[in-house]
Order: structure tokens, then sequence, then C-alpha cells
């Protein structure tokens, strides 16, 4: 019993242990599943917070895409895979008129949204093929052109969505570009238009890059050239079409245009089929949007036919202008020719009138004057003409007394008309009271036709010349001269007529009053020249007016107050007489200052215009020998100088020397002032007589020019000098006589002066510096003469008679050079003879 008790005590106890530990592990499940839960609860809060935080930011991004969806200028449509609506904006509806809110669209399905739509497009069924292919291939398509049924163009945009490898939809953009298209279809057209005109106008455009290579050959400049563009296009331009000797051109136009300025210019270009064309370029340069210049674009034009035709121009100019010459050279000849025997008709005549002539005598020996005054009239006449046509005629302006000169030209006429009941009368402006600038030769010449003419068709009554001031701006002056007569007069319809070349009233006033009907047409011209213009008034019986202005330079020296004294040959004997030799040549100053003072005769050299001017203003001279062509100032200048200038050898008679045997270039000479000329190289005895002729006594003795004259060199024959036979010995004997000491001089004059100035002709002759072969070759040409070599003499002239006539320089160089093979062996000559004459001169100094 005891036994069973314990046992049952100890089941107890277990089952207390076992209870209490069965408690404790419940107790720390219980605990564990407390915190455990605790646990749960915050993390489920957490959980929650951070949805409720990606909800609202989802919410917010939701938001934020709708707004910025809803405010973009491009209409949206997003789709899922089922093609329902996710998102679209308003935009979207607008373009096709859908009046529903755009969230109200959101879950609708649009899968039958492109049958319903088509018609908006200008293709529909187009349209729905292309939204189809599109869906199909689920590929991205950018910037699609779609035109709207209205005429609007849009740009779709077609993007698939794809979020982890799976396709989820799609969006739709459609983006308005209506302006932008019509824009450029608009610059399309112009570029079109514009293209198409610079094609029809046959210009050849060709862009190029910085460095010369061709980026763009337009399709005319391709045609222009021969070549198809994928041959030019990388090509170097300048390498592949330009001739080297235009490449100076190329370069200059390249940096022009590299510093952005446009510029045109004329070259060659080489075809494909190496044929050569001529083309105007404009080229101009490429920015690019930040203003760099990037390239540049030339315009051709094709200019070969122009280039032909002024080729033939320019031969046919250079024969009219030689057949010009010719007729001006003929004019001249023939003047010469027909004046020589009609002077002496004329002197013949004169004569004739002192030998008591019978009254019928006197009547013949009347016809034969006048016919001979009339035919020297008509030579003087044809031949002014042909000088105002040719453009030889051109005013040239100096300093001059216009009172002085107009007082003259009516004295000359009073004193003509002292046996006629016909009086002239001069009115003269008092304001006109200082010297003149203007063309004083030309003003004379009008009033000799103008007043020539009132005088021949005056029988009796007056003429009346008047000269004022019309107008005055600052020192301009405008000079109305006036010459009206009580003659004949002139029919108003035939005031017109008269100025026109070989025209005259009518056959009644040729046959009674003579006249070639050219003065009036030269005087039209001389005014006109001048800037003037000639008007005329006359009724037929009632006499004529004629009236032309002029405008002059007033100056501010006042006109001279003694009257201008007539020139008389000299009544004095030639020694102690001064002469002023005016010369630029160093052989021609030597040559003249040797034989003056061979005649003990005082003498002053000028070199030039300018200096003759001034050396005449200062001191008389008693004759002036004066060069024509020099620089600075001219013969002709400087004689009109002279002549009209305040100095004291206004009426001191000047001899041109002039290297010219041109009748013009006299004729001008007489023109300047001057009384007589002398053609270079001239003999001693023909300077010594000329010097008799204008400061001799002509009943003084003189001494003629032999060999008493000079200092002979040789006592017998076997001291003559011989000149090498390449020599013109008979010119040299005339030029210096027996003094072999005076030849030898200007043998060594020649070449140590004359020939480096050739030295000068030939750089000028490479240089195509036309007016310095022209003053060289007529600065040299005498040269030759004065050491005997007559033939380099002609073929200098030769030279400077071509270069003068403008031909171009293939005429003249090879003249030149035929000219140069000579010199060599000249020189030799010379230096040989000049040595010769050296030995000679110590030999009879030895003597």
């Amino acid at each position: 019993m005891k036994g069973e008790i314990e046992l049952l005590k100890r089941r107890v106890e277990r089952e207390r242990l076992a209870r209490q530990q069965a408690e404790s592990i419940l107790e720390k499940k219980a605990l564990e599943l407390y915190y455990a839960n605790m646990e749960l609860r915050v993390l489920n809060e957490s959980l929650e917070f951070k949805i409720s935080q990606r909800t609202r930011a989802l919410e917010t991004s939701q938001t934020r895409l709708a707004a910025l969806i809803g405010n973009l200028h491009s209409g949206i449509l997003v789709e899922d895979e089922s093609r329902y609506i996710v998102l679209t904006n308003q935009m979207f509806c607008s373009i096709f008129d859908i009046t529903v809110a755009p969230e109200m669209l959101i879950g609708l399905d649009y899968s039958q949204s492109t049958e319903q739509s088509k018609h908006y497009f200008e293709n529909p069924e187009e349209f729905v093929s292309r939204v189809n292919e599109i869906l199909l291939k689920k590929e991205a398509v950018i910037n699609e052109k779609c035109v709207m049924s209205d005429g609007r163009v849009y740009k779709r945009d077609y993007l698939p969505i794809i979020l982890d490898g799976q396709y989820t939809g799609h969006l739709w953009q459609y983006k308005d570009v209506t302006a932008e298209y019509y824009a450029r279809e608009d610059l399309a057209r112009s570029e079109e238009k514009y293209r198409g005109i610079i094609e029809n106008m046959e210009l050849g455009l060709m862009e190029v890059d910085n460095d010369g290579f061709i980026v763009h050959p337009y399709p005319r400049f391709c045609r222009m050239l021969g070549y198809e563009a994928d041959e030019l296009i990388g090509k170097h331009a300048v390498d592949m079409l330009v001739q080297p000797e235009h490449l100076p051109v190329l370069e200059q136009q390249t940096i022009d245009r590299s510093k952005g300025i446009a510029t045109v210019y004329e070259i060659e270009l080489i075809k494909k089929d190496k044929s050569r064309i001529w083309v105007l370029i404009s080229g101009a340069p490429i920015f690019d949007l930040d203003g760099t210049v990037v390239g540049s674009v030339g315009i051709h034009y094709d200019i070969t036919y122009q280039k032909v035709m002024q080729r033939e121009l320019e031969e046919a100019k250079q024969h009219a202008e030689k057949a010009q010459e010719a007729e001006k050279q003929f004019l001249a000849n023939m003047s010469h020719e027909i004046r020589t025997p009609l002077n002496a008709i004329i002197g013949m005549a004169h004569l004739l009138y002192d030998t008591q002539p019978t009254e019928e005598q006197s009547e013949y020996l009347s016809v034969l004057k006048n016919s001979a005054e009339i035919l020297r009239g008509l030579i003087s006449d044809v031949l002014d003409l042909s000088k105002i046509r040719s453009g030889n005629f051109e005013p040239q302006y100096n300093e001059f007394d216009l009172v002085g000169l107009v007082n003259s030209m009516v004295k000359t006429f009073q004193m003509k008309l002292e046996d006629r009941p016909l009086k002239i009368t001069l009115d003269i402006d008092p304001q006109l009271e200082k010297m003149v600038i203007g063309d004083d030769l030309m003003l004379n010449q009008i009033l000799i036709n103008l007043i020539g003419n009132a005088e021949k068709f005056t029988e009796k009554g007056k003429i009346t010349i008047s000269v004022f001031i019309k107008s005055r701006h600052d020192d301009q002056i405008n000079v109305e001269f006036s010459i009206a007569d009580t003659g004949i007069g002139i029919p108003e319809e035939k005031h017109d007529l008269i100025f026109q070349s070989f025209r005259q009233v009518d056959g009644d006033i040729k046959r009674k009053f003579g006249g070639t009907g050219l003065g009036l047409a030269i005087t039209k011209q001389l005014v006109k020249m001048q800037g003037g213009a000639i008007n005329l008034t006359s009724q037929l019986g009632k006499g004529a007016k004629f009236t032309f202005n002029i405008v002059y330079q007033e100056t501010n020296k006042k006109i001279a107050l003694e009257e201008p004294r007539t020139f008389e040959h000299q009544r004095q004997s030639a020694a102690g007489k001064r002469i002023l030799v005016v010369e630029d040549n160093h052989m021609n100053r030597k040559y003249i200052s040797t034989l003056l003072q061979k005649w003990k005769i005082d003498y002053q050299m000028a070199h030039n215009g300018l200096e003759a001017v001034e050396m005449a203003r200062l001191q008389v001279f008693n004759l002036i020998l004066m060069d024509i062509q020099m620089p600075e100032m001219d013969g002709y200048e400087a004689s009109i100088t002279i002549r009209n200038s305040a100095n004291p050898n206004r009426d001191t008679p000047i001899i041109a020397l002039t290297a010219s045997a041109m009748i013009s270039q006299k004729d001008m000479a007489f023109r300047a002032g001057m009384v007589d000329y002398i053609s270079k190289p001239f003999k001693p005895s023909q300077l010594y007589d000329k010097i008799q002729e204008y400061c001799c006594n002509s009943d003084s003795v003189t001494v003629p020019i032999n060999q008493n004259t000079y200092k002979s060199s040789f006592s017998d024959e076997k001291t003559v000098f011989c000149f090498d036979k390449m020599l013109d010995a008979a010119l040299l004997k005339d030029l210096y006589g027996d003094d072999t000491f005076y030849a030898c001089d200007m043998f060594e004059m020649f070449l140590t002066v004359a020939m480096p100035e050739f030295k000068l002709l030939n750089l000028a002759i490479e240089s195509r510096n036309t007016a310095e072969v022209a003053r060289l070759a007529h600065k040299l040409k005498p040269t030759f003469g004065m050491v005997g070599l007559t033939d380099l003499e002609y073929k200098m002239k030769s030279i400077e008679e071509e270069v003068k006539n403008q031909a171009p320089p293939s005429v003249w160089i090879p003249l030149f050079k035929d000219l140069e093979k000579f010199i060599q062996p000249a020189l030799e000559v010379i230096q040989s003879d000049y040595n010769k004459l050296k030995k000679h001169e110590i030999e009879l100094y030895s003597n």
C-alpha cells in the first residue's frame, strides 16, 4: 500500500513537473508569439506606409505625365496590347474632332478607330493599310508624313512599349508640321525656279570647299565643260580646269573670297576634250550657320563668243585706225605735195603783179590768185576736219590773254579790209581783265572761220564782234562770243544745213562766193569739243549773227597793257646774239652746242619745256631752238606758254627741232606759235641758214658753211679719215665736215650715253610699257643717224611709228628683235672707229 502511495506520489510529482515544464514552454512560446505578433504588426504598419507613399508617388507621377501629355503640342494616344486606351490628350481629340474629354476615353476599345477616322486623311485606304502594317510589325516609325484631307500635314511617330521583353502596348504621336511643310515646299519651288532660270541663262554653278576641291558641280556647268558630275566631285578645281597663266588671278580671288568679298573676273578653262573656253566668273563665299566661310560658289558664264568678237573688233579697230592713219598720211602728203607748187603759184602771181601787167593780164592774175587761195583754203579745211574726226584734235589748256587774242584777230581783219566799205567793230566786256585758262589756238581758229565767213558774205556795212561774260561761278566764267554782220543772210529753213560738211545754202552762193562748205562744220566741232554750243539767228537779206559760248577758268593774273608786237626778222648780225636751245637728248645737245661754239654764238641750254619757260621768263633771247618731244613739258606746250605769258620772249622766233617727218606735227608746231622747223638729224649748213634767216641782216656778208667755217683736221689726202663701210660716210661728212675731233666727241657720246638708254628700251619692251617704248624710240632714233647708222635709224623709226599707231606688241616686238640683231655688230664698228678717231686726234695734235 505504501509502495503504491509512493508510486502515486512520484507519478503525481512527475505530472506536476511535467505540467510546470509544459506551462513554462507554453509561456515561452506565448511570449515568442507575442513578440512575433508585435513585429508583424510593426512590419504591417511599415508596409502600409510604404504602399501609401508609393501609391501617392505613382498618382503624382501619373498626374504629371498626364499634365505633360495634355500640354504637348502633339496629339498623343497610348494603347495597351489589346488596343484599349490607356492615355490620350486634348490635342489628339482636336485632330480627330473627338468631343469627349480625354480622361473619359481611358479604358475604351480603340480597335475600330482606324476605319472610323480614315476619312480625315487624303488617301483613306492607304492610311488604313499603313496603320495595320505598323501594328503588325510592331517596329518604331519616326516622322512619317500624313497628309489630311483638308490640307494639313502631320508627322506621325509609332513607339511600341516593351516591358521585361513583352509587348504591352504602343504610343501614337501626331505633330502638326503644316507651316513648316509648305514653307519647305515654297523654298523647294523657289530653288527649282531659280535653278531653272540659271540653267536657261546658261550660267554654270560650281561649289568648292576652302581647299578648292569641287563639292557640287551643277548640271549646266558640267555640260559647259563636257564632264559628268561624278568626274568632277572631289577633284581640285584649279589643277583640273585652269590654265597656268591664270593662276595669279585665281590666287587673288581666293584671298578675297576668304575675306568674304564677292568678286567678278575672266579666265580661260580647259574642257574635257582639252579645248578652251573663256568664262566670266562671279564668285562669292559660302557661310555656315556660325558665319564661318566654308567654301565658295562660282557662277560661270561662257563668254568665248564675246571674246572672239572682241578680238575681231580689236583687229577691225586696228585696221580702221591704220586706214584712218593711211588717210591722214595721204591727206598730209597730198597737202604737202599740193601746197608746195601752190605756194609757188601764189608767190609768182604776186611777183607778176609787180611787172605792170595789162588790164587783161591783171584780170587773169586775179582769177589765178583767187583760185589758188580757194584751193589752199580747201586743203586746210580738209586737213582740219580729218584731224577732228580722227580724234587727234583735242583741247590743249593753257593760260592766255583772251582780250589780246580777240584784239589781234580784229586788227588783222581791219588791215585786210582797209580798201572796202566794210567796218569791223569790237565790244569787249570790261570785266575781262585777267588771264584765262583754255585752248587759245582753237578759239583763234573759230574766230578766223566766223569773222572770215562774215567778211566773205558782207560786201558793205559792218561786222560787229562782241565778247562778254554771260555767267560766273567761282573762278569759272562762261564767255559768250557773237559775230554779227549786215550781209546776205541765211533763210531760216537752211540754218541747220550750213553746219554740215561740204554744204552751203545753195549752188548760187557757192558759185558766187566760192568756199568748201567746211568752215562752219569745223567751227561747230571746235566749239563742241570745248563744251560749248553755237547758234545762228538770221534772215535772208538782213545779215546773220553767230553766237557761241565757252567756259574758261579765270586766273588771278592781270592782263598786260602793252600791245603785242608783230614779229619781224632781226636786222642784226648773228655775232653776239643769244640763242636758247631746248633739247633733252645728250647727243643732240652736244652736236648743237659744238656748232654754236664754232660759230661764236652765245647760247644757253634747257633740258625740257619747263626749264625753257622759266629761262624765257628771266632773260631775252634772239632765237629759240625748241625740241618737240620732251619729258615734263613738250615743245608745243612750251611754245604756247611762252607766246601767251608775260615774258620778254613773247615775240622771239621759235624754230622747232623735230625728228618726225609727219606734216601733222609740223602743222601743230606752227599752231603752237613756232615760225619754222628743222628736221633731225640736220646738217650744220641747215642750222646755220636758219640762224642767218631769223637773226641776221639780209644785207650783211655771211660766211657759207664749208671747210673755212670748221677747224680742218687734215692737210692733205693722206690724213683724210675713212669711216667704216658699214656707216653712212656721206651723212657723217655732211654732219661733221672734216672735223674728226667733233666726230670723235659724238661717237664717244653715243657709246657712253645713248647705249645705256638702249638697255632701258629693252626693259620697256619686255614690260610692254608702250608709252616708254615710244618715248625712248623717238629719243634714240636720231642718235643712230648721228654716228652714221642710218639703217638702224630707219628700223627704230618703224618701231616708234607702230607703237604710236597703237599696234599690238606682236607687231613691234619682232621689229625690235630684228633691230637688236644688228646692235652688237654696230657697236663694234662704232667702238672701232672711235678708237681710230682718238688715235687720229693724237696724231694730228702731235703734228
